[in-house]
């Protein structure tokens, strides 16, 4: 099951609440087309969304070690900051 699928089914179950996570990754790909960023994570991969808001997006290269902070919007997981790991 697509992870946005995931997300959206636990945002459906959470109510429109609005909430926060972090996610640790390493960026496998940056679709700027489709502003997504794929992230291998410890869960596998995961696919989040971009915005005009998003900050950081700098970080966001191929390869790099990255803490990602990201809210449900819309149904689907948006990114609001891109930070490197250290």
């Amino acid at each position: 099951m697509s992870n946005i699928i995931k997300a959206s089914i636990l945002f459906l179950l959470l109510g429109s609440t609005a909430w926060a996570a972090e996610i640790r990754g390493t960026v496998l790909k940056v679709i700027k087309a489709e502003n997504q960023i794929v992230l291998k994570t410890e869960r596998g991969e995961e696919t989040l969304l971009t915005t005009k808001e998003t900050k950081g997006l700098e970080n966001a290269k191929e390869g790099a070690r990255v803490l990602v902070t990201f809210s449900e919007k819309d149904g689907q997981p948006k990114i609001s900051e891109i930070a490197p790991e250290n």
